[in-house]
């Protein structure tokens, strides 16, 4: 054909003045960083040969078929778009790879590798898909392609393959013969009755390493990425500037409490050091996260560990956490969440194949830095990634202290298949695993073995607070009882600083529509799920202000569950809705926090709507409620120590009544082929409804600007955008992307990500319609009235969405 591409002269991106970016070359880069990744010294099969060089070949073939003269066109500008070229590079791997251990004589024991790697190219630009998908089978226009110039490359790189022919007729016969052998490999999958999950589950993380390294290395060949972590002398100078945050940060009540707990954890660790996976077991309020960076410090001083990872529930306290981190150890931190996603014009597939993607993103995706702070769901697609560009995040992943915050927030049913996940990236990638909570789940059902356990109990006499059991209480009762609340029949005057937790944000609505009666803002506040972030995080600060100001006058605060973890507050009497056990410890965390002054109050009730209506069951199990009475009723009153005992006893109890593990039959269905269980539908959070993202342009109050998250203020300036509706017009503008390099796009989202508020279809549909997720994917909410300047969303939020907090 006329416009048939010599294969020496195609090209894998444009050029970039006079530097042509080779086809063949790209082929070479890719194959030779794959095999350099897996003779290095982690992995299962470091000085295999075959394994490699089968690996090898899957780098040389993954791109092959960007020679068709179509391709070649569209990569050239001369098209708009080109043939999908992965399925196609699967179908020629699947020829050559087969015909290269026929000849070795490792057929069918490296069947299943060859399985993977056909997977793994023909993935490569999306979605990670079911074994048994078979879309690339009979791929490939090859007259649209220089065969016989692919043929002599070929040979050159695997002389080897000399005798097996490269040719359209050959190709063809292919087809007819591919399934059979297909399906030979597909049937060694069957791992039979009672299977070792924990084996099953090494060789999928063999097989996403095999993964990780065909992406990392196309990748990285376009847009290189250099590893960063930390040295000896990085440790030191660290080690030191914790200490030195210490002091400066140890005027509280509890400051000599925390440095003897940090050196009685130190101590711990130092006698029993090898353990791969800790629990870190303190008290809420005695320092957890400095004492696990201290932790992270030691390891890399003693065992030449090189970065870390800080793993969150939630986006508030990563956030946080994230600014301690980068203050304390005076050290940039990586920031992966949802709030960073850019929204591109282009799919990422299109920018992929245009080797367009940038060094920022793939920076980003990679994790290539010495501290990384993620969530639950980034760090859940390490080990489970749904696509290909979700391996990169593995790349550097070696030689890690992974610090997972609040354990006890993962959902019960996804618990198991976690453990078992992580426990197999851990020995793959030499990582250390420390879990930090007051409310430790248990590792019986998830990992092979036991962690260590880094531990230490209250100070013996101190207690900071007590948890009292009242009966029934409907809206008007509660807020009458944080009025005027007696103890031993006398007034309460010294509990200055008053919250109510209930379990739904209709309930904490309808307490706070109670005490606005006679309490008016700034003593009253209202905190819940559908408020924006940025309205949230003002408000946690002007409380946090308040109390820190001590003056002698009440503050009421109401909320849902949002402030029990990572939040630090502290309160002198909290009411709590019965919630389960661990939520009743997290909420005494926010009680006396600091352990000053007298004995803080916990008060658990029994709310009801209207005095009928018991919505306890709309967020808890029915199990978990009954089985949290039966220990809570063995006493009326519980002591701070008494309570730390009792969490024991409830995870042995839970577990033992339902040890989950019926979860984790996805690992072995994954490995029979069914990958898109653990890696598109597994989840760290199990979601009732399916929400969408509404834009609100609240503005704050003028006196408030002090109370603005430093980070917002500095995205603001950076970009230059002061408003709500300034962002949004941006926003609308998709133009006004293509001006700005990827940190700055990064930037842009993040700052408007503090204006969404994710929340139920059936709510969006009614505040912004269905028409207009038509035309932006985040519609604006310019109705005024809709969004309350204290209540956010709450007023439409009274009736039909309970389990929504």
């Amino acid at each position: 054909m006329s416009d048939l591409v010599i294969f020496d002269k195609c090209i894998a991106r444009p050029d970039e003045q006079d530097r042509k970016y080779l086809l063949r070359d790209h082929l070479l880069g890719v194959k030779k960083a794959v095999e350099q990744r897996l003779e290095s010294d982690y992995g299962f099969h470091c000085h295999d040969t075959i394994y490699i060089r089968l690996a090898g070949l899957a780098g040389v073939c993954h791109d092959m078929a960007k020679a068709h003269r179509k391709w070649q066109r569209y990569i050239r500008g001369k098209s708009k778009g080109g043939p999908n070229h992965a399925p196609e590079g699967a179908f020629l791997f699947s020829y050559l790879g087969y015909h290269l251990l026929q000849q070795e004589r490792q057929w069918p024991s490296y069947a299943v590798h060859w399985l993977w790697l056909i997977r793994d190219i023909a993935d490569h630009h999306g979605a990670l898909k079911h074994l048994d998908d078979k879309h690339w089978m009979g791929a490939g226009a090859w007259e649209e392609m220089d065969l016989p110039g692919i043929a002599v490359f070929m040979e050159q790189v695997y002389p080897e393959l000399r005798h097996v022919p490269m040719t359209v007729e050959a190709l063809d016969q292919w087809i007819d013969q591919v399934y059979d052998v297909f399906k030979e490999a597909y049937d060694l999958l069957d791992v039979g009755y009672s299977p070792d999950y924990g084996k099953v589950m090494d060789q999928l993380s063999l097989w996403r390493e095999i993964t990780t390294a065909l992406i990392a290395g196309d990748r990285f060949h376009v847009a290189t990425i250099e590893k960063t972590g930390f040295n000896q002398e990085d440790h030191i100078r660290q080690d030191r500037k914790l200490d030195e945050y210490c002091r400066n940060n140890g005027d509280q009540a509890m400051a000599e409490i925390r440095n003897e707990a940090q050196s009685q954890i130190l101590s711990q660790l130092a006698k029993d050091p090898g353990r791969r996976v800790y629990t870190l077991e303190m008290p809420t309020g005695y320092g957890k996260t400095i004492t696990a960076l201290k932790i992270a410090a030691w390891l890399g001083r003693e065992q030449g560990y090189e970065k870390i990872i800080y793993v969150a529930p939630y986006l508030s306290i990563l956030e946080q956490t994230s600014g301690v981190i980068e203050k304390a150890m005076d050290t940039s931190v990586l920031e992966h969440h949802s709030l960073a996603v850019v929204a591109e014009k282009q799919k990422d597939e299109d920018l992929e194949e245009e080797g367009k993607l940038h060094s920022g993103q793939l920076l980003m995706e990679s994790w290539a830095n010495p501290v990384v702070c993620t969530s639950f769901q980034q760090w859940s697609k390490a080990i489970f990634p749904g696509k290909a560009q979700d391996t990169l995040r593995r790349a550097y992943l070696h030689n890690s202290v992974v610090i997972i915050d609040e354990p006890q927030i993962f959902a019960p049913e996804s618990w198991n298949v976690f453990l078992c996940g992580l426990e197999s990236v851990t020995k793959l990638y030499n990582l250390r695993i420390f879990f930090l909570s007051a409310t430790m789940p248990p590792f019986d059902y998830g990992l092979s073995e036991q962690p260590g356990c880094l531990a230490i109990n209250p100070v013996k006499g101190m207690e900071r607070y007590q948890v009292e059991q009242k009966g029934e209480m409907d809206e008007q009762v509660v807020a009458e009882y944080l009025l005027k609340r007696s103890r031993n029949g006398i007034d309460d005057k010294k509990a200055l600083s008053r919250a109510a937790i209930l379990n739904t944000i209709a309930d904490a609505y309808l307490v706070y529509k109670q005490l606005s009666v006679k309490i008016k803002p700034p003593h009253l506040k209202l905190l819940h799920g559908m408020m924006i972030p940025l309205h949230k995080r003002v408000e946690i600060k002007k409380i946090k202000h308040s109390q820190a100001e001590n003056k002698q006058e009440c503050q009421y605060v109401i909320s849902t569950q949002i402030i029990e973890a990572g939040v630090d507050l502290n309160f002198d009497h909290i009411i709590r809705a019965l919630p389960i056990l661990p939520s009743i410890i997290q909420a005494a965390g926010r009680v006396n926090r600091n352990g000053s002054g007298d004995r803080g109050i916990l008060t658990l009730i029994t709310f009801l709507r209207g005095g009928e209506k018991d919505t306890r069951g709309s967020i808890y199990p029915a199990t978990l409620q009954k089985l949290t009475d039966e220990l809570l009723q063995k006493q009326e009153v519980w002591l701070e120590s008494e309570l730390l005992e009792l969490i024991k006893e409830y995870y042995r109890k839970m577990f033992a009544r339902n040890s989950y593990e019926a979860g984790k039959q996805a690992i072995i269905d994954a490995y029979e082929g069914n990958w898109p269980l653990l890696g598109q539908q597994f989840t760290p959070f199990k979601e009732d409804y399916f929400k969408l993202p509404v834009f609100v342009p609240w503005q704050v109050e003028k006196e408030d600007r002090d109370f603005l998250p430093r980070r917002f203020v500095e995205l603001q300036k950076r970009l230059g955008l002061y408003s709500a509706e300034d962002i949004y017009a941006c926003y609308e503008d998709r133009d006004y992307y293509s001006h700005m390099s990827f940190e700055t796009r990064k930037q842009f989202m993040i700052l408007m990500n503090h204006y969404v508020v994710n929340v139920p279809a059936k709510l969006a549909f009614s505040l912004v319609g269905k028409d207009l997720y038509l035309i932006n994917r985040i519609p604006c909410l310019w109705s005024g009235s809709d969004y309350d300047s204290v209540a956010g969303l709450a007023k439409r939020a009274v009736e039909g969405f309970d389990t929504i907090i």
